[in-house]
């Protein structure tokens, strides 16, 4: 069964080391902790010791005791019940005294209790606080002569044990129950951190989707410990496993809980990173350590919250060869945020960017969307989305496809995988071509990589042309595996040449939704450049992007090749992400719809300027939500009341995020503020 154990202090450490071994009396009880070794735990079988050959420690006590003879100490600890402490002798004339340590320091404590009876055992009776340590005296009245006490000492507790599940983490635990009688049943894991890498990588699962709640543990679960060697295993250095977990909705971050947490101390750690790849930011909050690990014992329970742009959350174990422990337990669950996904954008397959051309493309990705796809966990990409665009293209005429990704920085890593030919999202089966390449700078599909149609990490960033017929469509993704990256350019070659199809029978320029906070209302513009038999567009909403209802109809312009622009408003939009978009409807009755926008309307409760990390060193980021494109104003504040930064800074609309550099001020406490035209925010921030 796992144990949840709760370390006090050195003290309680001592007693858990030593608790079982034979019991002995010491001369002196007050060193700092208790001596190993002389704890009598309650209702352990009593033990055989003698008061002889200990000089008197102290004149006070009662029963006639503290005359200078030799005394012998022992202690234990209450655990709320009624306890009787006896001494069977019938050797010599001992005293027995019990004293109650009240703090705060280790001998700072009262007599309450003693007996002398003669020739006979010793027994007193008190009742016990539970936490609170108590001392056993033992004098020998007439030690001056040489005269030796023996007998068996016990700590007995006259209320009978309740048998039951002691263990919190249970599903059945018995708050009342003394004694563990290995009844627990624990509640079922969702997810446990994996062990070993995929395909020679760090990545040790395929990324998840869910916003649970759901509970994420070490490999041991809830009834054991966790495995030796993680990270190690066909791996090189010290590098720990590392799983991804994101939002699985839009406008919502991920959070962990952790309930419990025991891991070898500063041997094996768990670090949590802030984004969805390996080298994302580490928190550094407490119980983090400034390098961002998590080791030992620490008070529970803790949280860590994404502030990243993606909303996901990274954890990244490492034990070493010898000793394991119970592990940990978290709870995770999304909570809203400004700077989670849209759901709208190319990072989800359901939403790829159609190529109407071989013409070079720029493009980024802020994270991995809200749904998993891709991962088949044994062929790239191994460990599924990381930042992620997808795109669809169809080959207009028979012959080869060749590419190109070029990173805006040669430094950053990006990896890809084409599924095909004539997939869907839903159904896209293990990648035709694909590569995870550890390498950085350009890679793709070219005529220089012959038979080579996958790699894993260690492969050189190429593989193999495709042969495509006319008509076969395919699909691409883009995955970004360096946290900072600054896009790439994505260019075309080969013989065949690419098309795509036509997503509206009207040329839409624009299409834009935007909240007015001081309304409570949603403006909905959009323009065309052309049109062709337009009879009316319906504006329709949705709170989940998956179920469409229309809120207006606007009547359209019929037939013309000038720009036309259109205006509506949503009176009525909900709290969180409303989904927009359009459906256009033709003269005969025959309809097409539009990309889809988003709009994330947070509560005053989510809706708060954050500063990440936070106690900082120097650098941190402001982190807020703005509803509109603007210039906002960035304050900072020193305790004393001196404005350090006082700077307008560009907003956009959504989640914002910019660097802010305190490495040259004092340490401190200060006050950062954005104030926008919709409200002001303010935050504290704590510069160590």
């Amino acid at each position: 069964m796992k144990k949840f154990k709760i370390l006090f202090s050195g003290l309680l450490v001592f007693m858990i080391v030593f608790a079982g071994s034979s019991q002995s009396l010491v001369d002196n009880p007050c060193s700092s902790p208790y001596p190993p070794g002389s704890e009598f735990p309650i209702n352990a079988p009593c033990s055989n010791v003698s008061s002889a050959g200990f000089s008197n420690l102290t004149n006070g006590g009662g029963c006639g005791s503290g005359g200078g003879e030799p005394d012998g100490w022992g202690w234990f600890q209450g655990d709320g019940s009624n306890v009787d402490i006896s001494y069977n002798t019938t050797l010599n004339w001992p005293i027995m005294n019990i004293w109650e340590v009240v703090g705060p320091g280790i001998c700072n404590v009262i007599n309450i209790a003693c007996d002398a009876s003669t020739g006979a055992a010793l027994n007193v009776n008190i009742n016990t606080t539970a936490g609170t340590f108590y001392l056993i005296q033992i004098e020998e009245v007439d030690g001056e002569f040489g005269w030796v006490t023996q007998g068996c000492l016990g700590v007995t507790s006259t209320v009978p044990p309740v048998l039951g599940c002691t263990d919190p983490m249970a599903t059945n635990y018995n708050p009342l129950a003394t004694v563990d009688d290995g009844s627990c049943v624990y509640p079922s894991v969702d997810y446990l951190m994996s062990t070993t890498g995929i395909n020679n990588e760090y990545v040790g699962s395929c990324l998840v989707t869910d916003c649970g709640p759901s509970i994420f543990t070490d490999d041991g679960g809830f009834g054991g410990d966790y495995s030796n060697n993680i990270g190690t295993s066909s791996m090189s250095g010290t590098a720990g496993i590392y799983r991804v977990f994101c939002p699985s909705a839009a406008g919502m971050c991920m959070e962990a809980t952790f309930n419990s947490f025991n891991v070898n101390a500063a041997a094996d750690y768990l670090s949590v990173g802030n984004g969805p790849t390996q080298n994302s930011p580490w928190f550094t909050t407490p119980p983090a350590s400034v390098t961002g690990l998590i080791t030992g014992a620490p008070a529970v329970p803790f949280t860590y919250t994404s502030t990243d742009v993606s909303g996901c959350l990274t954890f990244r174990f490492y034990s070493n060869g010898f000793t394991t422990a119970p592990g940990w337990s978290a709870t995770l669950q999304c909570v809203p945020c400004a700077g989670g996904p849209n759901g709208t954008d190319n990072n989800d397959c359901a939403n790829m960017t159609p190529l109407c051309s071989g013409a070079t493309i720029n493009g980024n990705a802020t994270g991995p969307g809200i749904s998993a796809e891709g991962c088949t966990g044994s062929t790239c990409p191994a460990g599924g989305e990381n930042h992620t665009s997808w795109y669809t293209f169809t080959a207009q005429t028979t012959g080869t496809i060749e590419l190109t990704i070029t990173p805006t920085t040669g430094t950053d890593d990006y990896d890809y995988a084409i599924y095909g030919p004539n997939v869907t999202c839903g159904a896209l089966g293990s990648p035709l071509n694909c590569s995870d390449s550890g390498t950085t700078g350009p890679t793709g599909i070219t005529n220089v990589s012959p038979n080579e149609f996958t790699e894993d990490v260690t492969g050189d960033g190429w593989t193999e042309t495709i042969t495509a017929n006319m008509g076969d469509s395919y699909i691409l993704v883009i995955d970004e595996w360096t946290p900072t990256g600054l896009g790439y350019d994505l260019s075309f070659g080969g013989t065949a040449s690419l098309d795509c199809a036509v997503l509206l029978p009207v040329e839409l320029s624009t299409f834009t939704a935007e909240y007015v906070p001081e309304n409570d209302v949603v403006d909905l513009f959009w323009s065309t450049e052309s049109e062709n038999n337009n009879d009316f567009f319906d504006v329709e909403r949705s709170i989940d992007g998956v179920d469409y209802k229309k809120i207006s109809t606007v009547k359209g312009a019929g037939n013309t090749d000038h720009q036309t622009q259109y205006f509506t408003i949503d009176e009525d939009p909900i709290t969180g992400v409303n989904y927009y978009r359009l459906k256009q409807v033709d003269f005969n009755g025959e309809f097409e719809y539009s990309d889809v926008v988003a709009v994330n309307i947070l509560d005053d409760f989510y809706d708060l300027l954050s500063v990440f990390p936070n106690p900082t060193t120097g650098k941190t980021e402001v982190i807020f939500n703005s509803y509109t494109n603007q210039n906002v104003l960035l304050s900072v504040m020193s305790s004393e009341g001196t404005t350090i930064v006082n700077t307008m800074i560009e907003a956009t609309k959504g989640g914002n995020r910019f660097n802010l550099d305190l490495s040259m001020k004092p340490r401190g406490v200060y006050i950062v503020t954005i104030t926008s035209r919709d409200k002001v925010y303010r935050s504290k921030l704590v510069k160590e």
